[in-house]
């Protein structure tokens, strides 16, 4: 889960379920490709990895566990690896009903979060043990998929080289997807984004200010619906994207977990947009 702060009522979030979230990186993924920048391949598969990541939160999501330290349900970022490495495997496993390639990506993912955001050296010893041997579980896993998968279809994709390429692509949606359902305030650079050629580029993710922004809006998004974004460089096909996800509207806090499991269920629903466009007089 994570959560976007409500403009009006500090004491209010909107609490966004991972799965939601993942969705949004799909629709992000899902309207790649131009002269500049590589659509991914396989496409279908590539982007139904992108929408499956956070797969592994489904059951989780459904009974939030209560994070007395906030007084509201634990955020993704709050939980410790003895859990999170159960959640990759089982959205690997929960992937793997979807297929190989899909499942694949999910587990690269997590190769990706680890990776880049788990302090090994500030770890706990048994902590550190246990992510490493969950990740050389998934190291044995990834080999395993890149060789069963040397059928027709997925011969050309079944390289090393192009599944990390993908893994680059679902991690560059994920962040751009986390940013827009935080709420982007400042411009959000997004680093390693696969490009034309084999080469990498750095994206950059900013709010539309002013008038630009109501022009964004005006082609169909309600000023109070959701968010004017611009990207740059463009990587898309159209000259327009527009992407949703939903969460739910949490007021106050608690110090009781059924409590704030039954307010979350009774909350009101919240579809929160976001059209993203070129940044003006931009690359």
């Amino acid at each position: 889960m994570l959560f976007r702060q409500d403009r009006q009522d500090p004491d209010t979030v909107i609490a966004i379920p991972q799965p939601s979230h993942a969705w949004l990186a799909g629709q992000l993924l899902r309207a790649w490709g131009n002269d500049a920048f590589d659509p991914p391949s396989p496409r279908e598969e590539v982007c139904l990895g992108a929408e499956l990541h956070d797969i592994g939160w489904l059951s989780w999501e459904a009974a939030p566990t209560l994070n007395p330290d906030t007084g509201r349900p634990h955020g993704f970022q709050d939980l410790g690896p003895e859990i999170h490495t159960g959640l990759w495997r089982d959205g690997v496993r929960r992937a793997l009903a979807f297929g190989r390639y899909p499942a694949l990506l999910v587990s690269l993912h997590a190769d990706t979060i680890y990776t880049r955001f788990y302090d090994f050296d500030r770890a706990e010893p048994q902590e550190a043990a246990l992510v490493r041997r969950f990740l050389d579980e998934q190291h044995h896993f990834q080999q395993g998929c890149l060789e069963a998968l040397a059928d027709p279809r997925h011969a050309g994709f079944a390289t090393a080289e192009t599944a990390d390429r993908n893994r680059l692509f679902v991690a560059a949606v994920d962040w751009m997807s986390l940013n827009i359902c935080w709420g982007v305030r400042e411009v959000v650079p997004i680093r390693d984004v696969p490009a034309a050629g084999g080469r990498q580029a750095e994206l950059r993710l900013g709010p539309v200010m002013g008038e630009d922004a109501d022009g964004c809006r005006s082609g169909g998004i309600g000023r109070d619906a959701g968010e004017a974004l611009w990207l740059d460089p463009w990587p898309f096909a159209g000259d327009r994207v527009e992407v949703l996800c939903e969460g739910r509207r949490l007021r106050g806090r608690f110090e009781d977990e059924t409590a704030m499991r039954q307010a979350l269920d009774s909350a009101q629903s919240v579809t929160i947009t976001a059209v993203l466009t070129p940044r003006p007089g931009g690359s």
